[in-house]
């Protein structure tokens, strides 16, 4: 029986691995509340309705409201303004430019040198249609298995 691969089965990660899946998506999803956080404020507000009209009219906390409400529009309307200049930019500085061609194949051999294995079983492999590659616990290939594609 072959073993699964460990893209399919994230149980087989190392608890170095999870811990740091674990705390990036935690870290995210502090974020994304915190995103939210002045929405969540006004709905509450909302909800206590007594206590909105208190501090909102009656003590004029509106116009701090208003305030900050044109400093997240000015920071809104930067950061847009910043990702228009940069497209514009980038559609200036590559129009006409194909850069979407196909990067030629490395050699064997160049192959062969980044992953440590000889040049003669990276050909050996190339014959093959589909080839299923084993790797150790540091990412390195440790073996790799060609199956032979029968021709109809």
């Amino acid at each position: 029986m072959k073993s699964p691969l460990i893209i399919d089965r994230p149980d087989l990660q190392v608890w170095q691995q999870k811990a740091m899946f674990g705390a990036l998506t935690a870290l995210f999803w502090v974020l994304w509340i915190f995103l939210w956080m002045p929405l969540i404020t006004l709905v509450a507000w909302l909800f206590f309705g007594q206590r909105f009209q208190l501090y909102m009219f009656e003590l004029d906390g509106y116009k701090t409201f208003m305030g900050l409400l044109a400093v997240y529009c000015l920071v809104i309307g930067i950061m847009g303004g910043a990702l228009l200049l940069w497209a514009v930019y980038n559609h200036l500085r590559f129009r006409g430019i194909d850069r979407r061609r196909e990067m030629d194949a490395p050699s064997a051999t160049a192959m062969g040198d980044h992953i440590n294995h000889p040049s003669t079983a990276i050909d050996s492999w190339r014959n093959h249609a589909i080839v299923t590659v084993h790797h150790d616990d540091q990412g390195n290939i440790a073996r790799v298995e060609p199956t032979a594609v029968s021709q109809a």
